[in-house]
């Protein structure tokens, strides 16, 4: 299933949607879908698309509310800042949404074995849907213009 590195993150599209996420040095990353927050994974996609460092996979089918997490597999080399692993469940970094199982445990994390059952979990969401209620962003200045 092709899909394409921009967007970061799980994006709608027609038919389905796009999920891309950025790894220097994972050899494999795979998306994990649930049908509920407690479950362990209905599905298993290996993200097998890599433009560069993006990994990316369009799912058919997916719409907003699909709960979702990675696998990231690479080199455990504590000393170069790496430490991957595959049996951790990971959030999307450039998730819009998460939700939390009852039985959510922070620290099985740093247990050996699988935390899917226990682990937060991303949310595939719309932001196009999303109801504000008139909220707005905030006026913060973006540092373009500067007084001479």
């Amino acid at each position: 299933m092709d899909g394409t590195s921009a967007p970061l993150g799980a994006t709608v599209c027609a038919g389905g949607a796009n999920f891309s996420v950025f790894s220097k040095h994972a050899t494999r990353i795979d998306l994990l879908l649930f049908e509920s927050v407690s479950d362990v994974a209905s599905a298993i996609v290996p993200l097998n698309r890599r433009t560069y460092h993006y990994w990316n996979a369009f799912v058919p089918g997916v719409s907003p509310g699909q709960i979702y997490g990675y696998r990231a597999h690479g080199p455990f080399a504590p000393d170069r800042g790496q430490r991957f692993d595959g049996d951790k469940l990971l959030l999307d970094p450039y998730g819009r949404a998460v939700v939390m199982p009852d039985g959510y445990d922070r620290l099985a994390g740093a247990r050996p074995g699988d935390n899917s059952a226990v682990a937060m979990k991303s949310v595939v969401a719309n932001p196009a849907r999303y109801d504000w209620h008139g909220d707005r962003p905030l006026r913060r200045p973006t540092g373009r213009s500067r007084p001479a």
